[in-house]
């Protein structure tokens, strides 16, 4: 455990501490967030980016441009990768990108919408490794492709698992 002369100390150094907190931020800059938000909107002025609070925004982007604006979100924002999530709903696959600014505390979700007939998109691996895993896994359980994504092998099915079984597909209709 911290003590709070520690924890203090780090906070000015890092803006944040591991400890009995899981994450603890710099003093809010409203400024900052709003120059962020300037830079997201400059750059990528046909998505529709939402504000859904503070320190969680979606941006809704087309899905040919994901790898634009992944790299925008690492080189320019200074984001680091946390996650994906698909999801098969009634007007196709969403995949969710989750981008944490981890300094300001805030999550900037990306997403694309996907159609039913050919759910493709170009993978983000090209930006790093990390993409790979969770691009297999949206893969092998919802059907969705990834252009350029080498390694399609079964994460989480048996090795004998049908190419056209995919566990997390619903019918709509």
């Amino acid at each position: 455990m911290l003590d709070e002369v520690t924890k203090t100390k780090n906070l000015e150094k890092n803006g944040a501490y591991i400890g009995d907190k899981s994450f603890c931020h710099q003093r809010d800059s409203e400024a900052e967030f709003k120059n962020i938000e300037g830079q997201c909107r400059e750059f990528y002025p046909e998505g529709e980016l939402n504000l859904v609070r503070k320190r969680r925004w979606y941006w809704e982007i087309a899905a040919e441009d994901v790898v634009k604006v992944a790299d925008f979100c690492f080189n320019t924002l200074g984001c680091r990768f946390s996650i994906a999530t698909g999801e098969d709903i009634p007007r196709g696959f969403t995949i969710l990108y989750h981008f944490s600014l981890d300094r300001l505390g805030l999550l900037i979700n990306v997403r694309v919408t996907l159609p039913h007939d050919d759910p493709q998109v170009d993978s983000l691996s090209v930006l790093g490794r990390g993409f790979e895993w969770i691009e297999r896994e949206m893969h092998e359980i919802l059907g969705i492709g990834f252009r350029g994504l080498g390694d399609t092998r079964h994460l989480l099915l048996p090795d004998d698992s049908p190419d056209d079984y995919h566990p997390y597909r619903r019918s709509f209709g």
